[in-house]
């Protein structure tokens, strides 16, 4: 299986794994371009970047990935110190991330008390380290956790948590709000976030909306490496197999198989990153510090702004 494609396919992993990943896929992508010229190297690891952009469109990690990487090989440099760059700043960029996930489970630990019930939903790394953080501060809770159709990743996230010895239960996800209503938090994971919302595993949208009516915390966590840079054009995201919905679907029903929601972040409580919990409107604030590359404004295949 070509490399890009390897990303493309993956719908099991979590945002931050996966970038993991597309990080290992540009080290090997540098080193194999050592007979390219400065220039057509530039060009080949914009093209590449793209690709692995395209390869999961909403998956914030991967456009600061590459925004990173561009930046790092923009000024003149031999061709050896390119490849050292980019090899600096993907391995860089994978420490950051677990380093990012230590940091909020820390600051999600303010959240979670004794005795409360906790609800989730999808395969989170995140959210794993988070929940065993706590367990290890001491705290005693139990999560509710959707099975998250149509994968049913959170059989994988419920397995994990039992494992840890939190008491879990799994639930359908058509009744996650009835299992909101009752419980005292709802945390969520991240795969993008922007000032249009935060794109997480679809039926978070609703997840939000009933905590919003019962007056349930509800909180995302997201590092910052999750957050899209301003000026990025949002891509749409894939339509996923309608096999996986139903395989033997007469021919005139039509079904839309997409694997995200977009939820309005007023309906989020608070933002849970490396930097502590904080409201929407730092968030933005610090979106707008943020630079994106000028390959990334607009996609042009193989185009690089070229400085003197």
């Amino acid at each position: 299986m070509e490399p890009v494609a390897e990303i493309a396919v993956d719908n099991r992993q979590g945002a931050a794994q996966i970038a993991e990943h597309a990080a290992d896929l540009m080290i090997r992508r540098a080193e194999a371009n050592r007979s390219l010229s400065p220039q057509e190297f530039r060009r080949d690891l914009c093209n590449f970047g793209w690709s692995l952009i395209h390869a999961q469109p909403v998956m914030a990690p991967l456009v600061n990935l590459v925004n990173r990487v561009l930046w790092a090989i923009e000024e003149p440099q031999s061709l050896n110190d390119l490849i050292r760059a980019i090899v600096e700043v993907a391995e860089g960029f994978k420490h950051q991330l677990r380093q990012h996930a230590l940091h909020v489970a820390e600051s999600a630990l303010a959240l979670i008390s004794d005795g409360i019930t906790i609800v989730t939903l999808s395969y989170s790394t995140t959210v794993h380290h988070a929940l065993r953080h706590a367990q290890r501060a001491g705290r005693r809770f139990r999560v509710v956790c959707g099975e998250s159709r149509p994968i049913l990743e959170g059989r994988q996230t419920a397995a994990i948590l039992a494992e840890y010895g939190i008491p879990t239960q799994l639930a359908i996800d058509a009744e996650l709000p009835a299992h909101i209503a009752q419980a005292q938090l709802v945390l969520v994971g991240a795969d993008m976030l922007s000032t249009q919302g935060l794109v997480n595993k679809v039926g978070t949208y609703g997840m939000a909306l009933t905590a919003h009516a019962k007056g349930v915390g509800f909180y995302a966590l997201c590092g910052s490496e999750k957050f899209i840079l301003p000026g990025f054009p949002l891509l749409e995201q894939l339509d996923r197999p309608s096999s996986e919905i139903w395989a033997e679907a007469p021919p005139n029903v039509h079904i839309r198989n997409r694997y995200f929601d977009l939820t309005p972040l007023e309906l989020l409580s608070g933002i849970v990153t490396e930097r502590g919990i904080l409201p929407v409107a730092a968030i933005e604030a610090w979106l707008a510090s943020t630079h994106l590359h000028p390959a990334l404004v607009h996609e042009q295949q193989g185009q690089m702004v070229e400085t003197s």
